[in-house]
């Protein structure tokens, strides 16, 4: 196994069991990288916004299967692969990926 040289824009995300893709190649960590318009105008939005404290303030709530489709279109890995993941690296990969939509 090689070790991918990132680039600008790229985030290199540790797992904890490694992940076996579509394609038989096995990984122990995950690229990210920011996703395509193309991939936002598809897939949507990766949060909601809700209101708290009675309507006085807003929240925002992450949707993790909307961040785990933006995984597997920057990563190409199959998404009923990626939801093979020990739940903290999905915790761990989606966190990373909503970093993106700051």
């Amino acid at each position: 196994m090689t070790e991918k040289v990132l680039t600008a824009g790229e985030n290199a995300v540790p797992l904890l069991r490694p992940l076996i893709d579509q394609d038989g190649n096995e990984h122990t960590s995950l690229t990210l990288k920011e996703p395509t318009g193309a991939a936002y105008v598809r897939i949507g939005d990766p949060f909601n916004v809700v209101m708290v404290d009675g309507g006085k303030s807003q929240a925002i709530d992450q949707n993790r299967e909307r961040l785990l489709s933006y995984v597997a279109e920057v990563t190409g890995i199959h998404r009923p692969i990626l939801l093979t993941m020990h739940f903290k690296d999905i915790l761990n990969v989606t966190d990373e990926m909503f970093r993106f939509f700051g």
